[in-house]
């Protein structure tokens, strides 16, 4: 594209700022996505939760095994991290702050936690979690794609690792 004439009022940043710029941006959308796995995560274990304290077996609640209320106690603390950190980072970014590293952090590790959560929802649903009845399906489709856009975990992980070990360490 050298050479290529671009009106005034149609710019966007300085010559040779324009990937910053959008690289910058970056950083907020991953949080974002981040923060839509973790309430497609918090969908599911929800309707977990109350699927696990209403459905009875032998007698008694689902929720009763620990079986069923150990992993949605897990999932729980999981998405409480990945909320920890996301809130961190938009703090991060409000204060003017760098928050590369932690947004690249979220966009690896987010739409992973939200997967598992949402994957053992489907399980503890039994053959209905995997109905069309159910949104879980669709959840789960939903946090996978999201693994993609914005960067793919490889690369989050390298900016993690360029920003923890260096470039030069890296070779890049």
């Amino acid at each position: 594209m050298d050479d290529t004439f671009v009106p005034d009022e149609r710019v966007l940043a300085a010559p040779g700022r324009g990937f910053g710029q959008v690289m910058a941006e970056f950083d907020l959308s991953r949080t974002l996505i981040a923060l839509t796995c973790v309430g497609s995560a918090q969908r599911a274990l929800d309707s977990a939760a109350s699927y696990a304290t209403q459905r009875t077996s032998f007698g008694r609640p689902l929720a009763t095994n620990q079986g069923v209320s150990f992993p949605i106690a897990e999932h729980t603390t999981y998405l409480a991290a990945v909320r920890a950190l996301a809130y961190q980072t938009i703090g991060l970014r409000m204060a003017g702050q760098p928050h590369t590293t932690q947004a690249a952090m979220l966009k690896w590790w987010a739409p992973r936690v939200a997967f598992a959560a949402i994957q053992e929802s489907v399980v503890l649903h039994g053959q209905v979690g995997w109905s069309d009845e159910m949104p879980l399906q669709s959840l789960l489709r939903d946090v996978s794609g999201y693994q993609i856009g914005d960067g793919t975990p490889q690369i989050q992980k390298i900016i993690i690792a360029r920003d923890v070990l260096g470039r030069d360490a890296l070779g890049a």
